[in-house]
């Protein structure tokens, strides 16, 4: 994928990362297929795994139930497909985004949002 002039910067990626796809996670049902279906499959969607990253944003409204399953299930496979997740939270209420450390690896807690 060709880069263009103006590439927008996010907390916790850079343009220097050689990322081709970042992937918006919702942890709704939607986004949810959708990135199991690219991970399990990303030949059929064009995508190297290796120049992917998943990118949550989190809101702070999240079901408990919600974040569990995504612990439980989905984690594990960003994990095993070796793709690079980044979570974005808010410091406090009225603050700007900031990004969470760094997850090369998933880990089960990196869901949370206790900020």
């Amino acid at each position: 994928m060709p880069r263009t002039a103006y590439t927008p910067s996010l907390p916790g990626l850079s343009t220097t990362d050689d990322l081709d796809t970042v992937i918006n996670w919702g942890l709704g049902a939607d986004s949810t297929a959708y990135l199991a279906r690219t991970l399990t499959e990303p030949a059929a969607h064009g995508i190297d795994l290796e120049r992917t990253a998943a990118l949550y944003t989190a809101t702070g409204s999240e079901w408990p139930e919600t974040r569990l399953l995504a612990e439980e299930f989905m984690l594990p496979l960003l994990r095993e497909h070796g793709v690079r997740f980044v979570q974005l939270a808010r410091k406090g209420r009225h603050s700007q985004k900031s990004a969470a450390p760094n997850c090369q690896g998933p880990e089960p807690n990196s869901c949370r949002n206790d900020q």
